[in-house]
């Protein structure tokens, strides 16, 4: 019997179709709350009021500088308050914001802005060289420091965007698969809703205080910031994740719940603590949970936490809740989603089968709009009614849903999806590399992966260890670094008959004795 678990609405107000988007968000939190503290950083906060005022103050200086409702406006910055409000200015500008990954450099952030095909750059004085460096003819780089908003609040006021829920709000570039990366359209209704799933969910009210140590250019950022703004709780940020400054900037927010990913609260687990019942901290989410997280937050501190299953494309599709929950599970799709378990033809799959999960919203303004200018991943994302993830997993008798892993040629890495394909063109364009294979190697620290490359050299080449890291260094994103390597016979690559391609799984699956660790070529172990 076909078998599927459709939306349980158990969470509390549910409303399916929430007609807003988020500026109209925005301008009704302004209007009936304009002193709530909304943002708060290291040594600052913003209420509602400062943060739209700095919003349109980008708006109007967007418009200035000739940003045009409809273009595409890139954002290449550090994690800081300013970043958000670029976001919100974009929007009241009618332009379209596209997050770019402030680890990319070289010839995937050259695709990134090549694809999306931006009018304007916006890049903090970190970036601006890096953007630089690859920029197309006519494209018109911005640096954006305080200074320059200070000099836009001066700029004339123009007539706000007032976007509808289903226009483009921003394109987000998630890891590619069997191609390079794809840019995600996401529309002004898709962070309400999706932020109103989250808010519900984990029950954010006005006494809440998110700390959120993730990177601002991923989805996460953006639904959280907007549920923040709906429950009236405070957004609070750090520039990046520090394990050792966790319970710091718990105490110094008074942090009620986190969002984390699996290395950090893993790493998170092996720092001091405060005692049991004393700290603010009350819940958290994370993915994947490691068990010793679980034996950390839970069993030691009595902190819940809460594992989820998303993707850009759906940020919320299945939940662990209070009242639901299974440890070691991605929850179950409690809120606005049905999730199947599909075979090979798109055949839903009894339970405890393996197979690709995938999902489809119960409203509208749940998911992507699509891929951009990709209309036949689109269509071949969405075939047989169903959105197929691309990720394998199963669901028990009791319709919790089991992650086990990624169909496709992606690794994972502190958080980050790093595409293999486009490591593996970046490699290959170092100097004595004939071929490359990027596989992933299990990582003790939060159950994801060490990148590790199979090279095979060039007839006349050696290899120096060194040099090669240092390339990958200058050309990969930190996170995409290899951690290993290890040089092979162009032979051991065996080649699909139809597709070239080469079948990794024959590669050897543990490290040997002529495995290169780049830790201890750079003295660092």
């Amino acid at each position: 019997m076909p078998y599927y678990l459709g939306p349980m609405r158990s969470v509390p107000d549910w409303r399916p179709s929430r007609s807003r988007s988020v500026i109209e968000e925005l301008r009704v939190a302004e209007a009936e709350r304009p002193h709530r503290v909304l943002l708060r950083w290291r040594g600052g906060q913003a209420t509602v009021a400062e943060f739209a005022d700095t919003a349109r103050c980008v708006a109007n200086g967007l418009r200035s500088v000739g940003v045009r409702p409809g273009d595409r406006v890139a954002v290449l910055a550090a994690n800081s308050e300013r970043f958000i409000a670029l976001w919100y200015g974009i929007y009241l500008a009618g332009a379209v914001e596209v997050p770019v990954n402030a680890d990319l450099r070289g010839s995937m952030l050259d695709h990134v802005l090549g694809d999306s095909d931006p009018a304007f750059v916006l890049a903090e004085p970190d970036f601006i060289e890096r953007v630089r460096a690859v920029a197309r003819p006519g494209l018109r780089v911005i640096e954006v420091q305080n200074a320059l908003l200070e000099a836009w609040r001066g700029a004339p006021t123009i007539e706000y965007a007032d976007p509808r829920p289903g226009d483009l709000a921003t394109i987000m570039y998630t890891s590619g698969t069997t191609g390079p990366s794809k840019g995600v359209m996401l529309s002004h209704g898709y962070y309400v809703n999706l932020g109103h799933v989250w808010r519900m969910v984990q029950r954010f009210d006005d006494a809440d205080v998110l700390y959120f140590i993730l990177p601002l250019f991923h989805i996460d950022s953006h639904v959280v910031f907007a549920a923040s703004l709906e429950a009236e709780a405070t957004f609070s940020l750090v520039p990046r994740f520090s394990a050792s400054r966790f319970w710091d900037d718990v105490a110094e927010f008074r942090a009620t719940w986190f969002l984390a990913v699996g290395f950090m609260v893993a790493a998170v687990a092996r720092q001091p603590s405060p005692e049991r019942g004393r700290t603010t901290l009350r819940r958290g989410v994370a993915a994947p949970i490691p068990a010793e997280a679980y034996e950390f937050f839970e069993d030691r501190l009595g902190i819940p936490l809460y594992e989820i299953y998303g993707q850009t494309e759906a940020d919320g599709v299945t939940w662990s809740t209070p009242e639901r929950r299974r440890r070691g599970s991605a929850g179950w799709p409690c809120a606005g989603f049905e999730v199947a378990i599909l075979g090979p033809e798109g055949e839903i799959l009894p339970p405890r089968t393996h197979g690709e999960i995938a999902y489809r919203p119960a409203t509208a303004h749940m998911m992507l709009q699509g891929y951009w200018r990709r209309e036949a991943a689109t269509v071949q994302s969405f075939r047989g009614l169903w959105f197929h993830s691309g990720d394998l997993g199963y669901l028990d008798e009791d319709g919790f849903l089991w992650f086990v892993g990624r169909m496709r040629d992606v690794l994972r890495r502190r958080g980050e999806n790093i595409s293999a394909f486009e490591l593996e063109a970046t490699v290959r364009a170092a100097a004595g590399i004939a071929e490359c294979a990027a596989v992933p190697v299990r990582d003790a620290l939060g159950g994801e992966d060490e990148v590790k490359l199979f090279l095979a050299l060039d007839g006349a080449s050696s290899f120096d260890p060194a040099a090669f890291f240092r390339y990958c260094h200058q050309n990969l994103a930190r996170f995409a670094v290899p951690r290993y390597v290890e040089i092979v016979e162009a032979s051991l690559f065996v080649r699909s008959a139809g597709t070239g391609s080469i079948q990794k799984h024959l590669l050897p699956a543990q490290n040997g004795p002529t495995t290169i660790d780049r830790l201890v070529v750079e003295g660092s172990v």
